[in-house]
């Protein structure tokens, strides 16, 4: 028989002690108040929290932007399972109402996915404007060389992790290349990796 249990916790925004990244809309970044920022917060991505869920510590602003330190109260479904290992099954995104995780996970790893390909390109282009200058591409197994090669003449952010916090992966020769992200299950050569190819590689 599954167990069921209901586990409140204390998020600090999105994670252990995550804090929020809040663009001014309407307003300018340094006119947020913190009890805009709690509903901005209570209502981010279609969860309808209570205010009251949101207790707003620090709002600190730069610009168009302010960093928002929150802690968020909701609650979490929990199953026990095989071999007696509980887990996190859904989250409670208003009243009443729950969301399955694994559906969340997966909409978020679509969307590091589709950025993952974008940073990708972005490494590709410059690798295509590295060759037009220099007559090939660069030849290295590091993606680290890669980007300081790049950095700042071809490509003017540097761009080191993936959106799953590990390093992309590039192997080039004088005639083409690999780039490679591992994808969602941060291992190499399964269906889920993020690759970009180019030339006779």
């Amino acid at each position: 028989m599954i167990k069921r249990s209901v586990l409140i916790v204390s998020l600090v925004a999105f994670a252990a002690a995550c804090t929020l990244l809040i663009a001014g809309s309407t307003r300018a970044a340094g006119d947020l108040s913190p009890k805009e920022a709690r509903k901005l917060i209570a209502r981010l991505a279609g969860i309808e929290l209570s205010s009251d869920a949101v207790r707003v510590k620090e709002v600190s602003s730069s610009g168009n932007t302010a960093i928002v330190v929150a802690q968020v109260e909701t609650a979490f479904r929990m199953v026990r399972g095989d071999r007696d290992k509980w887990r996190v099954t859904e989250i409670r995104t208003g009243d009443r109402h729950w969301e399955d995780l694994d559906t969340l996970m997966r909409a978020l790893n679509v969307e590091k996915t589709a950025r993952a390909r974008a940073e990708l390109e972005s490494i590709a282009t410059a690798l295509e404007s590295f060759r037009r200058e220099r007559g090939s591409y660069l030849e290295s197994k590091s993606e680290a060389a890669l980007i300081d090669n790049l950095n700042p003449r071809y490509l003017a952010r540097v761009i080191r992790v993936d959106p799953w916090h590990k390093p992309y992966e590039y192997e080039g020769t004088r005639s083409g290349f690999v780039l490679r992200s591992c994808g969602p299950d941060e291992k190499p050569d399964t269906p889920d990796d993020v690759t970009v190819i180019s030339g006779s590689h």
